[in-house]
């Protein structure tokens, strides 16, 4: 059975699941044999779910630190049997790879989502009492379909979605048999369109003056408590203690004789009443404990255990908006954030504040996003504030352990990863009063005009902002469109997009809104535009009329044309009017110069080794860029020699780097180490 894309390389493998013929058993009728074929076990062999399950319980297999999403849910159908027991046999085939294309297997997260798309026809199917998929073939049936989804809102993507998912019920029809009786595949954009034309509506971008003051509460938030985070962090300990201490005695109590109201007549506790008694028996009164710290920070209101408990939540709040606000990281990769997540690169004498992170859109690999220097001071509160409850808590996956975002909520409970980003976010505004005015709403209109029914849904006047983890991306390249902190190219690579069209959707807004705040001042326009005009003829003329040393594919031209300099390179006023007539152009970056300027393929922005030898033979590396790909060299062999847990692909793609740098060091004589790749070998 292809089930390997289910576990982690260290699960035993006398536990995983055995292959079973379920479409016989399904087709022959044989229900009770069905119902036992074990869908999942853990790494001690413990059954998790079985076909029969009204749900399926796969957190071996999904490992989500969101318990909801470990589940394959078919409970909504426990009293239509045979609608419920097709669906699992499709579910089953795609969970496990039946696939008659031969197609990649699907993760579990996405088996997952297609489960809960179809499960929308499934419902349908459900409530007119139908028994089986096939009756959506009927063209009346089909139409009773297309009213049931708009008659009940479903967006667009929610339809089209569910129209893929039966697709890929007629696509696997050769496995599991089920006459479905489609004849062909469903137009599901088309058709989906014609039933909702509401485009994708946007993630909403924040209002400026609530984004700065969101920003800003927790800017000021963490630094105020970053002096005190040992303090903060000892105090939290000490609560704890207290309370095991107060357990101790009650339950010491209890097992000599003593009776407490908590212990109710039919041998069952009162767990509130159990817990004021553990209050009453604590050697110390929290608000003694909490007192070293009221007396630092009088501003902040620190009586009692619960508003310590608020004022830790907000601090754990406000690093995570810090962390996202000026990274733009999605939720997934803010996830894995860890105390090492910091640190600083400095280039050219200019100190770059930097996070490092798992990114997984595109294939899980490590990766590096540009960030504000709160952001070490956020990465450095946390670390201090987790560091007990990181030592407790149940991570999914031991890979990932260590990361930031744990809470302890209640004391008799061992703390758990933060799930609810977006529920904590908007009580971050509700506390704090981050309230939408007018001006608020009206801007939200200008600045998302790709969302207005979102607008027009979510964001209400008089109400706190809807804050949501996502908007933090959304925010950022809104503003660097805005006000011109940066090129889309740059967004692209912040972002980790493979397509320049991403980038520019996630600006959506963001042009229009700088030109309307944008006063022209003809003068100082062209003033700007010929000082960028004579700087790029500057460096076009050195690189065409001096001795130094250059690489990349059209820079090591240009060394052997210098004999015979073509006419457009010939002098100085000549490049001059090259570029101020937009015939010559030059662009570059850390590591390299293009003159293809933005028609280039942009293959480099992703992968920087292509642009020593790019294809279309435009880059030029001068001997300051070399230097760099000199510390790139370095700071990727100590890393792939540290003995960190690197995949292959990860290890291959930062192999093409060393060798793209070891390429550039020749061509400018410097001294190198070449990398030795290790070899594994294989027997045959």
């Amino acid at each position: 059975m292809p089930i390997e894309h289910l576990y982690l390389n260290s699960f035993p493998e006398k536990h995983k699941v055995e292959e079973v013929d379920v479409v016989t058993l399904y087709h022959e009728g044989r229900f009770d044999a069905l119902d036992k074929v074990i869908i999942c076990k853990n790494d001690l062999g413990e059954v998790m779910a079985t076909f029969g399950d009204s749900d399926w319980y796969c957190n071996p297999f999904s490992r989500n630190k969101v318990n909801y999403f470990n589940y394959l849910q078919f409970s909504s159908l426990d009293n239509h049997p045979e609608l419920q027991r097709e669906l699992k046999l499709f579910v089953y085939g795609w969970l496990f790879n039946k696939n008659p294309q031969g197609r990649k297997a699907s993760k579990f997260s996405t088996v997952n989502a297609k489960l809960r798309s179809i499960n929308i026809s499934y419902n349908f199917l459900a409530e007119h009492g139908f028994s089986s998929i096939r009756v959506l073939s009927n063209p009346s049936e089909w139409s009773t379909l297309e009213s049931y989804l708009v008659e009940n809102n479903y967006a667009k993507g929610s339809i089209e979605q569910c129209f893929v998912a039966i697709n890929k019920v007629i696509k696997d029809g050769s496995w599991h048999k089920v006459k479905h009786g489609f004849s062909a595949l469903i137009q599901t954009r088309v058709l989906s369109t014609k039933l909702n034309s509401i485009e994708a509506q946007q993630t909403l971008t924040i209002p400026e003056r609530l984004c700065d003051g969101i920003y800003g509460k927790a800017i000021e938030l963490i630094e105020g408590a970053h002096p005190y985070r040992d303090l903060i962090a000892q105090i939290e300990n000490d609560l704890q203690e207290n309370y095991l201490e107060g357990k101790r005695i009650v339950d010491e109590k209890v097992a000599n004789g003593a009776t407490y109201a908590f212990m109710l007549a039919n041998g069952k506790i009162d767990s509130n009443k159990y817990s004021m008694a553990i209050s009453g028996n604590q050697p110390q009164s929290a608000t003694d404990i909490i007192g070293r710290l009221a007396k630092k920070l009088p501003d902040i209101p620190l009586n009692n255990g619960k508003e310590f408990q608020g004022y830790l939540g907000q601090l754990i709040t406000s690093s995570y908006i810090v962390c996202g606000g000026f990274s733009g990281m999605r939720d997934s990769e803010l996830d894995k954030l860890t105390s090492n997540s910091y640190y600083k690169d400095t280039f050219e004498g200019r100190d770059y504040h930097m996070l490092q992170s798992h990114t997984f859109k595109l294939g899980e690999k490590r990766e590096t996003w540009v960030t504000a220097s709160s952001s070490k001071v956020a990465i450095e509160l946390m670390t201090a504030l987790t560091n007990r409850w990181r030592q407790e808590v149940d991570y999914p996956e031991t890979k990932y352990a260590n990361t930031l975002w744990v809470s302890q909520t209640y004391r008799s409970k061992a703390p758990v990863l933060i799930v609810n980003w977006n529920f904590r976010l908007k009580q971050f505004c509700k506390q704090f009063g981050f309230i939408v005015t007018e001006e608020d709403y009206q801007e939200c209109l200008d600045s998302n005009p790709q969302s207005l029914e979102k607008v027009k849904k979510q964001v209400i006047v008089g109400e706190p902002w809807p804050m949501a983890s996502h908007q933090f991306r959304r925010t950022l390249a809104f503003y660097c469109i805005k006000n011109r902190f940066g090129t889309m190219v740059a967004l692209k690579q912040q972002f980790k997009h493979l397509y320049l069209a991403m980038t520019e959707w996630y600006t959506n807004g963001g042009k229009l809104a700088s030109y309307r705040s944008l006063v022209v001042d003809e003068q100082i326009q062209a003033m700007l535009e010929n000082i960028n005009a004579e700087t790029t003829a500057n460096k076009i003329f050195k690189q065409w009329h001096s001795n130094e040393k250059l690489s990349g594919s059209h820079g090591k031209a240009i060394v052997k044309m210098r004999g015979d300099v073509p006419t457009i390179y010939s002098s100085w006023d000549v490049i001059y009017q090259a570029v101020k007539d937009g015939k010559l152009t030059l662009h570059g970056s850390l590591h390299s110069y293009c003159k293809s300027g933005y028609d280039c393929d942009m293959d480099g922005v992703v992968a920087p080794q292509f642009c020593v030898d790019c294809s279309s033979g435009s880059s030029i590396i001068d001997e300051q860029q070399a230097k760099w790909w000199q510390r790139k060299h370095s700071s990727l062999v100590a890393y792939m020699g540290s003995g960190e847990d690197i995949s292959v692909s990860e290890k291959s793609h930062y192999i093409t780097q060393v060798r793209a740098a070891e390429h550039v060091m020749r061509d400018f004589d410097m001294d190198f180490v070449p990398f030795e790749a290790e070899l594994n070998i294989v027997e045959v």
